[in-house]
């Protein structure tokens, strides 16, 4: 059997599994209180299929907001925490004030946010970007610092620019580290994601995101709930995609490791 179908086979039960559990909580919670609380696997998709059209809209409109958020915290998030990290100079002087913004959740500032960029997309997008671009720049921070220096001397000793041991020696070796940082950091920008679509995007209707799927329908637990659904096969989706990019540009890493190709 080969990996993928192995994969796939792992992955399809733990989705039975959690549709079992999640039929067991419903059943429970209902027996115990009287009344539906959760709605069960299979009333939540009917009502899913029922409003498929407006479901699919908001799940296209966050996938695409997640991917424009990750992009971005990767082009600028990525190059100064390779610098900072490797540079002595602006590890001195910059990291104090990366570890100092780090935990300043981005939620605290909405208001701010708001003031500062209005309720158009913008302001999504940077509550998104906010979240994912520290998690990015400490990762990449932390494994530059810890590049070999054996091995930048050699590429040095070779006649590499500056330019050419950042894309030989640094990249390489920190990329790994930083996939697996945003593979981590995916269910924090989700829920970062939620609080954007929902906190601001109150004139919105329910195909502008999940988010604002979910608070429209609130009062229609199976199609609210659908909508949570639909989060978290967002985050599935970007997660297996970071999974992949880390397989094809770090081939070297899963050589001979456990699970590796």
């Amino acid at each position: 059997m080969n990996r993928t179908l192995r994969l796939s086979m792992y992955y399809l039960l733990a989705i039975v599994l959690v549709l079992l559990v999640w039929a067991a909580t419903s059943w429970l919670l209902e027996a115990t209180r009287g009344r539906e609380i959760l709605p069960t696997p299979w009333v939540t998709f009917a009502a899913a299929a029922a409003n498929f059209g407006t479901l699919a809209s908001a799940f296209g409109s966050s996938a695409l907001r997640f991917l424009i958020a990750l992009a971005v915290a990767f082009l600028l998030g990525l190059p100064l925490g390779l610098a900072v990290g490797f540079e002595s100079k602006l590890d001195r002087y910059l990291s104090p004030l990366i570890y100092l913004l780090y935990p300043m959740p981005p939620v605290a500032l909405l208001l701010f946010l708001y003031l500062a960029f209005g309720l158009g997309e913008v302001v999504r997008l940077v509550v998104v970007v906010m979240a994912l671009f520290f998690q990015v720049v400490v990762a990449a921070q932390g494994a530059a610092k810890y590049v070999v220096p054996s091995h930048v001397t050699a590429v040095r000793s070779a006649g590499a620019t500056r330019g050419q041991i950042y894309r030989h020696v640094v990249l390489p070796a920190t990329l790994p580290s930083v996939l697996t940082a945003a593979r981590v950091s995916v269910g924090l920008g989700i829920t970062m994601l939620y609080i954007a679509e929902t906190k601001l995007g109150l004139l919105l209707g329910p195909r502008a995101g999940l988010g604002r799927f979910i608070e429209y329908y609130t009062f229609r637990g199976d199609i609210s709930l659908a909508g949570v659904v639909g989060l978290a096969l967002l985050g599935l989706l970007f997660y297996a995609a970071l999974e992949l990019l880390e397989r094809f540009f770090c081939r070297w890493k899963f050589v001979g490791a456990r699970g590796g190709a």
